[in-house]
């Protein structure tokens, strides 16, 4: 798990507002990492290493994301 350590993700749907994140802790025994996003360092989340691996939720890497209007 330390390959997590201070990795950067982009989540496929905004969180709160925002898609880049980077790890900021690793809780081996509970199978998550806690986050913060990049653009609005205050907010933090929480994603499971299963949520991690689903690349319908997370990509590895800031990867720029373009929505297509309605």
């Amino acid at each position: 798990m330390n390959h997590l350590e201070n990795s950067k993700w982009t989540s496929v749907n905004k969180i709160k507002g925002w898609r880049h994140y980077e790890v900021v802790n690793i809780f081996k025994k509970d199978k998550k990492v806690e986050m913060f996003s990049v653009c609005e360092k205050k907010i933090k989340i929480f994603a499971s290493f299963k949520e991690l691996k689903d690349k319908k939720k997370w990509i590895s890497g800031w990867i720029e994301i373009f929505e297509e209007n309605s």
